[in-house]
């Protein structure tokens, strides 16, 4: 059970609706959040989910690395598709949270599909969660897709919800240089999935929350991307554990794929070129009559 500032009785966790609706039943699933023994001292929960670059997964895997967490429990529902992961040498559950030794830093990872009829109820009861254990800011960590190798030098843009206002169902650009980055002069975003489905749900229950976007490639890690959201994170927190996280070995690992992508590709340009100039009965010169 994890001790916080409020008790919950785990009966609580067992969401079970039923709504007859012309004459038709509805049942929401029951979704468990199991608990292990830790205080939460009011933390900062860190989200990220598969997505453009996995940026969300790899900056989360990294967090935990860093800060020696331990997974404090798990979200249980029959909308989130039947599977376990092998991490580390052992079989772990899909949607797991974690927690550092001192409580005030937690993390949520998914790393399993969520039937779309589902999200609202396993995101409920997430929030209900949030909600009872007095965590004090969502923070969401999500990709935006590209063509091509991002550059190096991109900015995320960081989005927040301004709860001090009247306006509390809106996000604002969080400064001006980060939306450099972005080809869009549009000062509409819309984040949607998981990713935006927390969000909202926060906005809904009153929880300030932050979104994280950086622009990646889809279907290739981008470990770079991840690092800069990571030393993003330092910078708009005053937790010192997020602070003091090395984002120095992703950057490298992200160098390092770059450079072998970058020669992938020149390699590729190069046999086309090359099979071009031999099919060319003159010898690679294009004559017009």
């Amino acid at each position: 059970m994890i001790h916080s500032k409020k008790s919950v009785n785990s009966s609580q966790l067992i969401d079970r609706k039923r709504e007859d609706n012309n004459g038709k039943t509805r049942v929401r699933p029951i979704i468990a959040v199991r608990r292990t023994k830790i205080k939460l001292n009011n933390p900062i929960l860190i989200a990220g989910f598969p997505g453009p670059g996995l940026v969300g997964s790899i900056s989360t895997s990294h967090i935990i690395e860093q800060l020696h967490m331990h997974q404090i429990a798990c979200v249980e529902s029959e909308f989130i598709v039947p599977g376990v992961i092998y991490i580390a040498g052992k079989i772990r559950h899909p949607f797991r949270l974690y927690s550092n030794q001192e409580g005030n830093v937690c993390v949520l990872v998914c790393e399993a599909p969520i039937m779309i009829q589902g999200i609202h109820s396993v995101l409920d009861t997430v929030v209900k969660w949030v909600k009872d254990n007095e965590i004090r800011e969502v923070i969401v960590l999500e990709g935006i897709p590209v063509e091509g190798i991002p550059d190096s030098s991109r900015k995320p843009m960081i989005l927040s919800s301004d709860i001090r206002g009247d306006n509390n169902d809106s996000l604002y650009k969080d400064g001006t240089e980060e939306k450099k980055d972005f080809s869009s002069s549009s000062n509409t975003t819309f984040i949607a999935g998981i990713s935006g489905g927390l969000l909202a749900s926060c906005l809904s229950n009153g929880i300030a929350c932050k979104a994280l976007l950086i622009s990646a490639s889809s279907g290739i890690p981008d470990p770079e991307g991840a690092a800069i959201l990571i030393e993003s994170i330092s910078n708009i927190t005053d937790n010192d554990f997020l602070k003091r996280i090395d984002a120095q070995q992703l950057r490298e690992k992200g160098a390092n794929l770059k450079r072998r992508m970058t020669e992938t590709v020149r390699a590729v340009r190069e046999q086309q070129s090359s099979e071009h100039q031999e099919q060319s009965p003159t010898g690679g010169q294009v004559i017009y009559g």
